[in-house]
C-alpha cells in the first residue's frame, strides 16, 4: 500500500491515513463556512483543519466575520467536533487574525492581539477540538509581521529576520500554553503574494521561521498554496533547485502540504519524504486529481 494511505502519528494526533482536509477557502465568498460541511467531505480516520475562525471580533473581516465568541457559531462548531468524532476524524481548529497591518499595532495592540489569540486557543479547547493551527499564511496577522514588504516596523517586531519572527513565536508559546506542543501547528505560505504579501529573501525567511518552529517541537507545519496569488495550482515554487531541500531540512517534524495535487503527485510527495501529509480540499484522493 502506498505512504499516503498509511498511519501517522502527526504529534498527538493519531491518523488512519495522511491524506487532510486543509481548510481551502474561497475569499470571494461573503458568508462563513458550514462547521460540519467539514466533516461530510472528510475521509474517515483522517484530519481536517477548520476554515479561518477570527480569535476575537476585532480580527474578523470579511468574508470570515464570526469566531467563537459568537454563542451560534460556537455550537455550530461543536456540532462539527461531534461529527467528527463519530467519524473517526481528528479536527483542528484555525485560529486567524485578519490583521490591521504590521504598523499599525502599537505594544498595547500587541498584547491584545496575543491574549485574544490565547482566550480562543481556550475556547477551541472547550468545544472539543482536538488541536488548532496558528494561520500565519495569506497575509494573517502574523504573516504581515514576518514579511519585510508588509513589515516596516522600527522595534523588536520589525527589521531583521530574527526580530520578525517575533510575533510568531509569542504566538506559539501562548497557544502551547493551552494546549501542549503536541497539538499545536502553524500554517504558512513561502513564497505567496496573496493580498500583496511578499518578502526580499523568502527563502532565508521561510527556513528561518521553519527551523526556529522546530525549535519549539511543535506538532506540524502547513505549507500552502493559493490559487489567488496566481500561481499555478498544484505547483509548489519551493520545488525549484535548492529549495525543497533546504526547506524540508528545516523542519524535523511533520510537514503537511496542500494544494491541487494529482493523485500520482501527492503520492510522490510522501513518498520521497518531503511531505509528511498532503492536504486536498475534498478530504479524499482520485485517480485523476486532488
Amino acid at each position: 500500500m502506498e505512504k499516503l494511505f498509511l498511519p501517522i502519528n502527526i504529534g498527538a494526533l493519531e491518523l488512519a491515513h495522511r491524506v487532510v482536509m486543509p481548510g481551502v477557502v474561497d475569499y470571494r465568498r461573503d458568508c462563513d463556512a458550514d462547521p460540519e460541511d467539514c466533516i461530510r467531505r472528510a475521509a474517515p480516520g483522517g484530519l481536517v483543519v477548520t476554515p479561518p475562525v477570527p480569535v476575537s471580533p476585532s480580527a474578523a473581516r470579511p468574508p470570515f466575520q464570526r469566531g467563537f465568541d459568537d454563542p451560534a457559531t460556537a455550537e455550530a462548531w461543536a456540532g462539527a467536533v461531534r461529527a467528527a468524532r463519530r467519524k473517526a476524524v481528528k479536527i483542528v481548529a484555525r485560529l486567524w487574525h485578519g490583521g490591521q497591518g504590521a504598523a499599525a499595532l502599537d505594544a498595547a495592540g500587541i498584547d491584545a492581539a496575543i491574549d485574544d489569540y490565547r482566550r480562543a486557543a481556550e475556547q477551541a479547547r472547550r468545544l472539543g477540538f482536538d488541536g488548532v493551527e496558528l494561520d500565519a499564511s495569506d497575509g494573517a496577522l502574523p504573516d504581515q509581521f514576518l514579511q519585510d514588504g508588509t513589515n516596516r516596523r522600527g522595534d523588536r517586531y520589525g527589521g531583521s529576520v530574527q526580530n520578525r519572527l517575533n510575533l510568531l513565536c509569542e504566538l506559539v508559546e501562548a497557544l502551547v500554553g493551552v494546549w501542549s506542543a503536541e497539538r499545536v501547528g502553524v500554517r504558512l505560505s513561502p513564497f505567496g503574494a496573496f493580498r500583496g504579501m511578499s518578502d526580499s529573501d523568502p527563502l532565508a525567511l521561510f527556513t528561518t521561521a521553519l527551523s526556529t518552529l522546530g525549535g519549539q517541537e511543535l506538532s506540524f507545519v502547513h505549507l500552502v498554496r493559493t490559487a489567488a496569488d496566481g500561481a499555478p495550482l498544484g505547483h509548489l515554487p519551493y520545488d525549484q533547485p535548492g529549495c525543497a531541500a533546504r526547506i524540508r531540512a528545516a523542519f524535523p517534524s511533520a510537514i503537511i502540504a496542500s494544494g491541487d495535487f494529482t493523485r500520482v503527485r501527492a503520492v510522490d510527495l510522501v513518498r520521497s519524504r518531503w511531505a509528511d501529509a498532503i492536504g486536498v480540499e475534498s478530504g479524499t484522493l482520485d485517480q485523476e486529481g486532488g
